[in-house]
């Protein structure tokens, strides 16, 4: 068997794929003193004497950690003259003209920030060698200061890691037990504020993930001691190489949403798609084309929603690792609405979660949710969700939305409660455009997939905002992100800076780059357990103009050959930089990185086989209840079907109810489902 698991801010999805196939399925609050047993308990009643092949797993513990500054106390070795680097950031801030903005602290305080005299130059070439006595004595002043890790980023160390490693050398000696990073290993890339908050991130990661995953094992040991962990990039990892490289798993639940609704995408030939999930605490949106999601080299984390752009920053943390280009926004089913100090209508950014959870769901909750608002409006079951294992308590959601929301603005209970989706949508909308207009594509041509526990309650409203006219809903559509565990490959990504006018650099030496690149990855992939003969490599290169400060990730030309190699590559940027950004100039290109993704199939899973998999059982009788579809309809008498029930187009209004999620589907759309049996929602 195959156990895939998200550990969300609010529920825990898991999916277990037998090996003949049979999928079965838990969706449970995470509870994190109990989150463990929950998962072997899905385990067990799958096949209680079965040998689990490996358990995947997508979480929110770094980003959390980093978010809530509950990283480990961190200290910071670095050339003399830069030890403010972190707090000045490359001088980005995310509004320019918002006085009242505060820069978040850096993750290391400036008194563990310590120099040491050593200089590496521009070429690579030793200026001043590292003094040794002197590093001895900063190190010792650290390990007096009881820190858990130590980041060491050096000055063009991309270029010539020597004075790195005599640290780490110097480092072994002393604390052979001490969390060691060095920015050369973790991110050998030219830019030393993005490489050296890199590199302290990691380092300050290291001991939560590591206790973090400790306790995990703990649990599922006796089923499995193989664990791998979904990456930012949307591929997987060992648990020890995430022990490694936390930084890498940043992102790590979001991203296999995203990859599940890739695989769908490509496997149902749609070439535009929007991906949108929304879960308990936040919605994300991806841009996926041809059946690849859009990537990116970095972004920053700890600074709220991910709506960084190539003009502004500055408000989180640089973190310079390959992920998915998601934009997340604080925005989700258990988001609290409230009545902010000018009487405005608010939601979120701050989430019930689980503990105590929405009002509805009856465990201490007093704040009303955007959760409480669709089961006040009808589109939620009233009396139970996730499987019938958690009861609802509508009249409790209902009180809460009149005392706290109603009342206070003289509307309504339903109303008011039309209201909080309202505004909840508003705030999803900025992900949705982030991911369309703001990057030069007219969304009315895509195909929205929506999924996460509450994504296809309000996939439709968010659809007519955009202009689109087509939303679909995929198989376990609550359960998504878990089902995209199960599809992930193996994947490693490595890095070599270049940083040189294209024209000068010689196209022998980048293919013998990559020759070396492409021989380290399948050696580690080898070490890991991956057989030699499912490895396969991608070869990239990072262009751009000389005037430029950031760059594009661009194929390598497939034919492998140095002959016309670096016309080549001129035409492919200059082709990708007209489609960015609609010109091209006459101007120096440069060649910034070379980078090597190595992948590894790890699963045969495919969406056409989850099919037969899927329920049959239709509704044992027809059932409606109200339902309140805003000013225009006002409450209608809506219909309740099972996704089996739906074997022609069925016009709204009427409610689509799952295990593991609802579908809305309004006035003025109808529904079918398609030949894998996804729903395809169409404006009439």
């Amino acid at each position: 068997m195959r156990v895939g698991f998200d550990i969300g801010g609010t529920f825990t999805d898991v999916i277990v794929l037998g090996d003949d196939g049979r999928l079965t399925t838990a969706k449970v609050l995470s509870l994190l003193d109990r989150v463990g047993e929950d998962i072997v308990a899905c385990v067990q009643r799958s096949a209680p004497n079965a040998q689990v092949e490996s358990f995947v797993h997508g979480t929110t513990i770094g980003s959390n950690a980093v978010i809530e500054n509950k990283t480990a106390v961190t200290g910071l070795i670095t050339t003399r003259g830069f030890r403010d680097e972190l707090e000045m950031r490359g001088q980005k801030r995310p509004n320019i003209y918002d006085v009242s903005w505060d820069r978040l602290p850096p993750l290391v305080p400036r008194s563990l920030r310590l120099e040491v005299r050593e200089r590496i130059l521009g070429d690579g070439s030793i200026e001043q060698p590292l003094d040794s006595q002197e590093t001895l004595a900063v190190i010792r002043k650290l390990l007096d200061a009881h820190v858990e890790a130590i980041a060491v980023s050096f000055i063009n160390a991309y270029l010539n890691p020597a004075h790195e490693q005599q640290v780490g050398r110097l480092l072994a000696e002393l604390a052979p037990k001490m969390v060691v990073c060095l920015s050369s290993d973790i991110h050998p890339e030219i830019r030393e504020y993005e490489r050296t908050s890199t590199t302290v991130i990691n380092a300050s990661l290291i001991p939560v993930v590591d206790q973090y995953l400790n306790q995990l094992e703990k649990h599922l040991s006796a089923y499995s001691d193989r664990l791998l962990i979904m990456q930012s990039n949307g591929g997987i990892m060992t648990s020890q190489g995430a022990r490694k490289r936390p930084a890498y798993m940043i992102e790590s639940g979001p991203a296999a949403g995203v990859l599940a609704a890739a695989r769908l995408a490509s496997e149902t030939g749609l070439n535009e798609v929007l991906s949108f999930d929304m879960g308990g605490t936040t919605a994300k949106a991806c841009l996926i084309e041809n059946g690849v999601p859009l990537e990116k080299s970095g972004g920053e984390v700890g600074g709220g929603a991910t709506m960084t752009t190539r003009l502004f920053g500055g408000g989180g943390h640089a973190l310079r690792v390959p992920s998915l280009d998601i934009v997340e926004v604080g925005a989700g089913g258990g988001s609290v609405a409230w009545i902010d100090d000018g009487g405005a209508l608010r939601v979120g950014p701050h989430s019930a979660g689980a503990e105590p959870g929405p009002v509805c769901y009856g465990r201490g909750g007093q704040e009303p949710t955007v959760t409480d608002a669709n089961v006040v409006l009808g589109y939620m079951n009233p009396d139970a969700i996730a499987g019938a294992t958690l009861k609802i308590n509508r009249q409790a959601a209902w009180e809460a939305i009149e005392r706290k929301i109603a009342a206070p603005l003289n509307l309504e209970v339903l109303p008011a409660a039309y209201g909080i989706t309202q505004v909840a949508n508003s705030t999803m909308m900025r992900a949705l455009r982030a991911v369309s207009t703001e990057r030069g594509r007219d969304p009315r041509g895509f195909m929205l997939i929506a999924f996460g526990g509450a994504g296809p309650i309000h996939a439709v409203a968010l659809a007519e905002s955009l202009g689109i006219t087509r939303v679909q809903i995929p198989l376990f559509p609550g359960l998504f992100s878990a089902l995209g565990l199960l599809l992930a490959d193996y994947r490693h990504d490595y890095l070599r800076s270049v940083a040189s006018p294209l024209k000068s650099v010689e196209p022998s030496a980048i293919l013998r780059q990559f020759v070396e690149l492409e021989a380290a990855a399948r050696e580690e992939l080898l070490q890991e357990g991956v057989a030699p003969e499912a490895i396969r490599c991608e070869r990239q290169v990072d262009l751009k103009y000389g005037y430029q400060v950031s760059e594009l990730t661009l194929p390598m030309p497939a034919d492998g050959e140095a002959t016309g190699l670096l016309d080549q590559l001129a035409q492919i940027f200059t082709d990708a930089h007209r489609q960015a950004f609609g010109y091209e100039q006459d101007a120096p290109i440069e060649l910034v990185n070379l980078r090597l993704r190595a992948l590894a199939s790890a699963g045969r899973l495919r969406f056409s086989d989850l099919v037969a998999r899927v329920s049959s059982e239709k509704s044992d009788q027809a059932s409606s209840r109200q339902a309140y579809f805003g000013p225009t309809h006002g409450s209608l008498v809506t219909q309740i079907l099972r996704r089996a029930d739906i074997t022609s187009p069925v016009s709204g209004p009427l409610i689509v109810e799952e295990p593991d999620t609802t579908v809305v589907v309004p006035p003025g759309w109808t529904v079918q489902r398609d030949g894998q049996g996804n729903l395809i929602l169409s404006k009439a």
